[in-house]
């Protein structure tokens, strides 16, 4: 079928138009993705992932002492390399893929691709194939070091199932297969670096990454994985602003703060608002929920279903609603009341005070 001829001299909205959408990422039947022909079939001993045991900060010291001697190995060596990978993506969905090359104890080359609107998952695994692809094409160089944050990511470039990073890791892959064909002592090496280690070598392609200011001047497609995410927010944020501005969540629903002092938002990510902080104990959640709803057995509440029903508390006060519980009421020791909206004071006070709030009196 012919392709579509653009008009290049139409306004810019026409070009937008024809160019936007969501790139092709999908091919699953390429013959890097074949059994037998995949890198993991025949160079599994020759490409190694390297991570901490866990996050304990004693495996992790342990983990960062072993980068560095590794590091260190790499750079005395005549036919051994290090590359340092590293990526961010701004607010204007402006990617920055950065490679640093280590050669000899130099930084011989620095290397950097621009995109948008990508993933950072997807620019972390452009910014380690810009590194190892400039690397592996050095005439002798047989072991390569790469250090990464992102050690899941790396270790896509050998998953043959279908994913989303086919589109990235084609290219990647061809490479690293024929780089270990044409010599048998040829291997790469990833190794996890954390963050927060503030190593200098990565404080430098960090720094890099976050000083990198680029404007694309022309339309550019969506990832895949963009698009997604970029759905999953939309929808995110229309059900946060209507949740907000809605009288289904009830007069009486308490809204909290994290300890930032940034109110907390409904989300369904990463255990939710609320689960992570209350989460741990079935008592606690449901307890937590009884008052942050105000659907609880006190007197304000019995107060709207029942007319009948007793709605003093047992302290003496006229109604017993539950910002009286926890701020005010006698029948709990004044040292657990929150002094702030922070969610983890009133969690304390839950936790302390297992009888507030319960249906079965703790």
């Amino acid at each position: 079928m012919a392709k579509q001829q653009i008009n290049l001299k139409s306004p810019i909205k026409d070009v937008n138009e024809h160019l936007n959408g969501i790139v092709e990422c999908f091919n699953p039947l390429h013959p890097i993705f074949s059994p037998g022909s995949r890198v993991v079939d025949h160079f599994s001993s020759r490409v190694k992932f390297h991570s901490p045991l866990s996050l304990s900060e004693d495996d992790l010291h342990l983990h960062l002492q072993k980068l560095n001697y590794v590091f260190n190995m790499s750079q005395v060596s005549l036919h051994s390399s290090a590359v340092i990978a590293d990526s961010g993506v701004k607010k204007s969905h402006a990617a920055s893929a950065v490679a640093h090359i280590w050669v000899n104890n130099s930084n011989i080359k620095q290397l950097q691709m621009h995109s948008t609107h990508v993933t950072p998952n997807e620019a972390e695994l452009m910014a380690i194939r810009i590194g190892l692809i400039y690397v592996m094409e050095i005439n002798d160089m047989h072991d390569i070091i790469v250090i990464t944050d992102s050690i899941s990511i790396a270790q896509k470039i050998l998953e043959s199932n279908i994913n989303p990073f086919q589109n990235i890791v084609i290219l990647l892959a061809t490479k690293i297969k024929s780089y270990l064909s044409k010599d048998a002592r040829n291997n790469i090496y990833f190794w996890y670096y954390l963050r927060k280690a503030n190593w200098p070598r990565h404080k430098l392609i960090n720094d890099q990454v976050k000083a990198s200011n680029f404007i694309l001047t022309i339309p550019c497609k969506h990832s895949h994985l963009f698009s997604k995410k970029k759905e999953c927010d939309d929808i995110l944020q229309d059900w946060q602003k209507s949740f907000l501005t809605s009288l289904k969540k009830g007069h009486y629903f308490l809204n909290f703060e994290d300890e930032k002092q940034i109110t907390i938002k409904s989300t369904y990510a990463k255990g939710s608002s609320w689960l992570p902080f209350v989460g741990f104990t079935n008592s606690l959640c449901a307890h937590f929920t009884h008052m942050t709803t105000g659907h609880a057995p006190i007197g304000e509440y019995c107060q709207r279903l029942f007319s009948q029903s007793q709605v003093s508390c047992p302290c003496g006060a006229e109604i017993q609603t539950h910002e009286h519980i926890v701020m005010e009421c006698d029948l709990y020791d004044p040292s657990t009341r929150p002094c702030n909206i922070i969610i983890n004071s009133f969690v304390h006070f839950l936790a302390d005070n297992p009888a507030a709030f319960s249906f079965d009196n703790g």
